[in-house]
């Protein structure tokens, strides 16, 4: 036998998605034509989130053009609603692609005051970024963010 009869895992992004348009996923800030906007898990970061394209792909260059730039307005859309809100000095933007294979951006805040802003996000160790807030702050901060997407789409 020369391979294996077993299915690859499913997407985890795919996954992610599906328990979205379930409801059963709270850290949803805005779901955008493209994308869904939600809250990441590394707030060391305030404010970081993640955009997950609506349907799976897995390279931004195969897009169909007019689809990958409306999907970038999108990224420069809650890019600055993220400034607007959190104010860093400088926003991260990232699509790597290498761990999950569908095709989702990063923004990262990045604060004046981290004595590692100099440095890729990925090499502040996972237990230092992944950190959680508190119930209610994070409320507040996905309401902000819906809010100033949704100020920013009806523009």
């Amino acid at each position: 036998m020369t391979g294996s009869s077993e299915a690859p895992p499913p997407c985890g992004i795919c996954v992610l998605i599906d328990r979205i348009r379930a409801g059963t996923f709270d850290d949803l800030a805005a779901e955008l034509t493209h994308s869904y906007v939600i809250l990441g898990d590394a707030q060391f970061y305030r404010g970081y989130c993640a955009l997950l394209f609506k349907r799976h792909a897995t390279t931004l260059h195969q897009l169909p053009a007019a689809e990958a730039r409306g999907w970038f307005d999108e990224i420069l859309m809650t890019a600055s609603a993220i400034d607007a809100i959190v104010k860093p000095a400088r926003l991260n933007h990232e699509c790597l692609g290498n761990q999950e294979h569908h095709l989702h951006w990063h923004v990262f805040p990045r604060m004046a005051e981290d004595p590692m802003r100099l440095a890729p996000v990925w090499l502040r160790p996972e237990n230092e970024r992944k950190v959680s807030l508190e119930i209610d702050d994070k409320r507040k901060l996905i309401d902000s963010i819906r809010a100033e997407l949704s100020n920013r789409q009806s523009s």
